[in-house]
């Protein structure tokens, strides 16, 4: 999952090349998502936060953020 993260804030940050303001946002995302525990490392609300950044349906947000904390998976 954390890889389609990444994936999906590169394509943000390619569309968002001429907005500043969304650049330097999606630029500090990239550089959280680089440590694969990001999501270990934060509180909830941050991690919520990023995950509406990035565009995930405010009904997926929980199960996202539990497939992304889940220990069997990390």
């Amino acid at each position: 999952m954390l890889e389609k993260l990444k994936m999906l804030n590169n394509k943000l940050i390619e569309l968002n090349v001429n907005n500043v303001e969304n650049l330097k946002k999606y630029e500090l995302i990239q550089k959280i998502l680089s440590d694969d525990k990001c999501f270990f490392k934060m509180e909830i609300e941050y991690a919520y936060a990023i995950l509406r950044d990035l565009g995930i349906e405010e009904s997926d947000l929980k199960k996202v953020y539990m497939e992304l904390i889940d220990v069997k998976n990390a």
